[in-house]
């Protein structure tokens, strides 16, 4: 049954991941670099002291100012992703519960409600950090080096991106604006700058593209595929935690439905169980221990982070919840 679960969730992720770059795509496609580029225009010719009504009028323009009903929230939203999640939810929670030997009624109000904050709270999370992306974005590039236009083009390409990602697009943009329109900085200088503040390889891409040179159109082109492959990893990690978040909460509510109509004890218990491998974090490897005789079904699990109702515990968590304690 764990087989059968597992094997949703795969599915699961896979269609999300594509929802949420439709998604992506479709912001793209109405986002105005002209317009955008004339808002930074303007913003040079009236100084600092103008910064903060551009940077508001930048957000308002981008429509991010809340991010849970703005274009990204109705992209996200029309493409049918979302849906498909509360599907899923149903699912999981069905097969949950038939573990027990219930047939559950997944479109029961608590089942409902369960399923709604679950797919509620991957939403605005995800919003939430796209649009603080997209906003400290537009906020540097009020004063960033290079044109309005390119300017203009690094605010697309953050969108999509989560915001370490959108800061480590920042420095490499400015290591790659500054050599490609000035000369006398040489490649180690600008290098130098950037240490701390990226991945190692991201630093080798910028020293291959410094040192064998570079000018500014082959700077945007860069920037953009690289842009590219970071939004890749996002939209793929962000599906998969949240495959796996809604999977682990539709399973407690369906065995919580299997308890209320008896189907499991009262003092039924749950237990975590890590992926039991080299990859295995340490905090996540210690919740097991944590929670020896397991915790009832309206009980969170103690942790090293704090109280958990339901794994993942943190970005890139394969652990689970199980009935039955491994050992």
């Amino acid at each position: 049954m764990i087989d059968q679960i597992d094997q949703l969730t795969a599915r699961q992720e896979a269609e999300l991941q594509a929802a949420i770059d439709a998604a992506i795509d479709d912001v793209g496609v109405m986002f105005d670099a002209t317009m955008i580029a004339a808002i930074f225009a303007n913003a040079d010719q009236e100084g600092l002291d103008a910064r903060d009504h551009y940077a508001d009028q930048l957000a308002t323009f981008i429509d991010i100012d809340v991010p849970e009903q703005g274009t990204f929230a109705d992209a996200l939203d029309a493409g049918g992703g979302l849906v498909a999640l509360a599907s899923f939810f149903a699912a999981v929670a069905a097969l949950a519960a038939a573990q027990a030997r219930h047939v559950a009624n997944t479109n029961a109000a608590d089942a409902v409600a369960a399923r709604d904050s679950a797919i509620r709270s991957f939403r605005a999370a995800y919003l939430h950090e796209s649009a603080l992306a997209l906003r400290e974005t537009a906020e540097r590039m009020l004063t960033a080096r290079g044109s309005a236009a390119s300017r203009a083009a690094q605010l697309r390409r953050v969108v999509g991106l989560s915001l370490a990602q959108a800061r480590s697009l920042h420095v490499l943009r400015e290591a790659l604006i500054v050599r490609a329109t000035s000369a006398s900085w040489d490649a180690d200088t600008i290098l130098t700058a950037t240490r701390g503040s990226i991945t190692a390889a991201q630093r080798q891409m910028i020293a291959k593209a410094l040192r064998t040179g570079i000018n500014p159109d082959q700077a945007e082109k860069l920037l953009d595929r690289h842009a590219k492959a970071l939004r890749r990893a996002r939209t793929k990690a962000v599906a998969g935690n949240a495959a796996h978040q809604i999977a682990e909460a539709a399973k407690l509510t369906g065995w919580q439905i299997a308890q209320r109509f008896g189907a499991l004890p009262v003092e039924q218990c749950r237990y975590w169980r890590t992926a039991g491998d080299e990859r295995v974090r340490l905090a996540h490897a210690q919740v097991p221990g944590m929670n020896r005789a397991g915790v009832p079904l309206n009980q969170p699990f103690a942790t090293p982070l704090g109280p958990c109702f339901t794994p993942p515990l943190e970005a890139g968590c394969r652990c689970k919840a199980v009935l039955r304690n491994a050992a």
